[in-house]
């Protein structure tokens, strides 16, 4: 079981790229940990409390021991690691109140569920809090168990340690509280009605005093809530700065709904018909789950909820309970899918109770329910890695920018991420491949730039980045709303410099600005480059020409789907009067004609200084991107360059600027 988790959770872990959420929390860890506790605990620099961000820094100083501390794959596996505890404590703690076959039934579906896979996956909080709030449960149903006061002392303690870690990782925990105190208490009738219950026959936990032992718990869970207090305070001042008032139970039956879907297929993009039929057959199992009598009640007695019933009702309820009525205080509690993933390994547990329960009285639906409950669960988890599934390819983004700059020599570069927030993002990746004295990143906003700060506060870092000698300066955005809704940044730029690239990797765009576009000499040029020297206009001399990306593959997943795009720089000098306006043509061409076509912008170099106001034998730097047919065959193409003039008509000279790689 531990092994199909760990399959699960390891799978394709490099994937996707970091986004910015998960940059964040590198961003903390570059931070020394009192600093880190003191801020974050204000939860006013940021939302979440310090307890994961502390446990990820010292995880990354581990592995920087090995090298490994900047890599991605390498700090996405704590995540995993503890996804796979997850699975663990689901098995250890369904199995001794449901049984071995219902722990073993949670114990898959919780090991294929996607949201947990994913969440695993992911550098952030949510996936720790949920593996210690199992562990907590766990710790809470073995501390009752415990004859002995040492061993149960112990227990005692890892309940309000896992709690806590819970809990100053993430807030929502706190919404566990009370199924703890409630759960005490029904352990403590579980004592009191033994007879009972024996008589009903359902089983009874041992327990030589219980009494004892519910004083115990209260003086643990009383410890812990002490310690959260502190916390409680700046979350409940915080939600109250930057919540929006609903009403209770708004929306309930579409929550739970929601819920069903979170914790098992989750976001496959199946018919609505079969993902209904795939939602009812969950939520009668969940149903079934928390709502069949104990399997082995004797018929003919009085029904009493058996003790797993219990906890799941509890688990389950009461957060859900308290997140319905906060509503009425901030309408975002159940906006976001993570929001209450610590309920997923307990739905799933009801979910597998109810599997089992049904198969009690009728076995070949145990067997049919059990086994479309995994198929689903395990066709939901393709799509997990999958460009769909994409936030922010902050990786695809610097690695663009980084092969770029290593085919230019001869054009220095800057970058700018115009709010801050997103720079972690971007550097992680592209300091893996260029170091900050080739590349500088500037981010010189911040707060909400509105358009009379145009002259006052964005012309002037942006000009000084030209001062600086850069020759291309490329452009990140993301996260701009609420923070350049007019995209003023970009607009200044475009209105100053001719454009070089877009690129568009999810939840990004990377648009790139030629600084410098007109040189008195060439500069050096990539290893690639051709000089043809051809006149391709009267005075219009095609001077080099270099293939920015001589591998390519003929579709494209990431930047710009669905194609594959190559990038060509040109080099065009007056070599006399030039009469017309001149733009270039260039394409990719084969012996079954052509298979990709140059794509044309407004701000090019050539519209923006069109060829008949040349004067002067520069170098005009020209940057175009070849749109291929994403059905091109693999082999080698060469780049057929022409010009066509201002009335649309093709001189009919031609250049090959090189060839180019399509991979398969």
């Amino acid at each position: 079981m531990l092994l199909l988790a760990a399959i699960t959770r390891f799978w394709r872990l490099d994937y996707h790229s970091f986004w910015f959420d998960e940059a964040v929390s590198l961003m903390w860890t570059r931070t020394a940990p009192q600093y880190m506790w003191d801020v974050t605990l204000q939860l006013v620099k940021d939302k979440h409390p310090p307890v994961y961000y502390l446990l990820l820094r010292y995880w990354r100083e581990l592995l920087k021991v090995v090298g490994l501390g900047n890599d991605d794959v390498a700090l996405r596996t704590l995540g995993a690691l503890l996804g796979v505890l997850t699975v663990a404590g689901i098995l250890l703690l369904a199995s001794r109140l449901s049984g071995r076959a219902t722990g073993l039934v949670a114990g898959v579906l919780v090991a294929l569920s996607p949201v947990l896979v994913w969440y695993s996956q992911e550098a952030r909080m949510f996936q720790p809090a949920t593996t210690a709030l199992v562990w907590a449960a766990y710790a809470l149903l073995r501390a009752w168990q415990s004859p002995r006061w040492l061993p149960r002392l112990g227990w005692w303690a890892a309940l309000g340690v896992a709690l806590l870690l819970s809990l100053y990782s993430y807030l929502f925990s706190a919404f566990v509280l009370p199924a703890v105190g409630l759960t005490l208490a029904a352990l403590w009738g579980d004592g009191v009605l033994r007879g009972r219950r024996r008589r009903a026959g359902l089983p009874v936990l041992p327990s030589p005093n219980p009494l004892r032992l519910f004083l115990e718990g209260c003086l643990a869970l009383a410890l812990t809530t002490a310690l959260f207090l502190p916390l409680a305070r700046n979350a409940w001042l915080a939600n109250t700065a930057d919540g929006s008032p609903g009403q209770p139970f708004m929306h309930v039956a579409t929550t739970l709904q929601r819920q069903i879907q979170i914790y098992s297929v989750w976001r496959v993009d199946w018919p609505t018909l079969l993902l209904s039929s795939v939602l009812v057959m969950w939520g009668g199992l969940v149903l079934v789950g928390v709502l069949l009598p104990w399997l082995g009640a004797r018929s003919g007695k009085p029904v009493l909820l058996s003790l797993d019933q219990i906890w799941l009702w509890l688990w389950i309820g009461a957060p859900l309970l308290v997140g319905n009525l906060l509503l009425a205080r901030n309408d975002t509690i159940f906006a976001e899918d993570r929001y209450f993933l610590f309920l997923g390994p307990f739905v799933l547990w009801a979910a597998a109770r109810g599997v089992v329960g049904l198969g009690a009285r009728w076995r070949p639906a145990a067997w049919l329910l059990g086994v479309a409950a995994v198929v689903t669960l395990a066709a939901g988890l393709p799509r997990l890695w999958s460009p769909a599934m994409a936030r922010e390819d902050w990786r695809a983004a610097a690695y663009y920018i980084a092969d770029t700059q290593a085919a230019s020599p001869g054009l220095p570069a800057a970058m700018v991420t115009h709010v801050d927030y997103t720079r972690p993002a971007v550097s992680f990746y592209l300091r893996q491949r260029i170091p900050s004295e080739q590349l500088p990143i500037y981010y010189p906003f911040g707060g909400t730039l509105t358009p009379d700060q145009v002259d006052t506060v964005i012309a002037p870092p942006l000009a000084g980045i030209e001062k600086a000698g850069a020759a291309t300066l490329w452009l990140t955005q993301s996260h701009l709303d609420g923070v350049d809704d007019g995209r003023l940044v970009e607009a200044w730029l475009g209105q100053h410099y001719p454009l070089v690239t877009e690129q568009y990797p999810t939840g990004v765009k990377l648009t790139g600005y030629a600084v410098q576009h007109q040189l008195d000499t060439l500069p050096a040029l990539a290893p690639n480059a051709v000089r043809p020297a051809a006149e391709l206009a009267p005075g219009l001399t095609l001077a080099a020409c270099e293939i920015i990306t001589p591998q390519v593959s003929a579709t494209d997943e990431r930047m710009h789907p669905p194609s594959g795009w190559v990038h060509v720089r040109l080099w065009w000098q007056a070599t006399g009067p030039i009469a017309d306006d001149f733009i270039a043509t260039v394409q990719m061409v084969g012996p079954e004609g052509v298979w990709g076509d140059r794509l044309y912008r407004d701000n090019e170099t050539l519209r923006r200084y069109p060829t008949s106001t040349w004067t002067t034998p520069v170098y005009m730097r020209d940057e175009i991107d070849v749109n291929l047919n994403p059905v091109t065959p693999p082999g080698e193409y060469p780049i057929s360059v022409g010009v066509r003039n201002a009335a649309g008509a093709e001189t009919g000279n031609k250049a090959e600027c090189g060839r180019v790689k399509i991979r398969e």
